[in-house]
């Protein structure tokens, strides 16, 4: 629980200061140190592939709000 807090956090200051291309590459960098993790600890099984997406989930939803409360700048095509 505190690791997903702290990945929210994260995703939350990166939506308020970085684009899209950002929250990609260390969205890759969180899920490939999860499966490093998990595979030499644990071994490859369900819930910790469910973790590992939780983690992301979080990761995410912190962008997006940041993103969202900072007033990311929408397309104006269609207006």
């Amino acid at each position: 629980m505190v690791v997903a807090a702290l990945l929210f956090f994260l995703g939350w200051l990166i939506g308020r200061s970085f684009s899209v291309i950002v929250i990609t590459v260390t969205s890759s960098v969180v899920m490939f140190a999860a499966m490093t993790i998990f595979m030499s600890v644990y071994g490859l099984d369900l819930l910790h592939m469910l973790i590992m997406l939780g983690y992301l989930t979080a990761h995410q939803a912190g962008y997006l709000l940041g993103a969202y409360l900072h007033g990311y700048p929408e397309s104006d095509r269609g207006r």
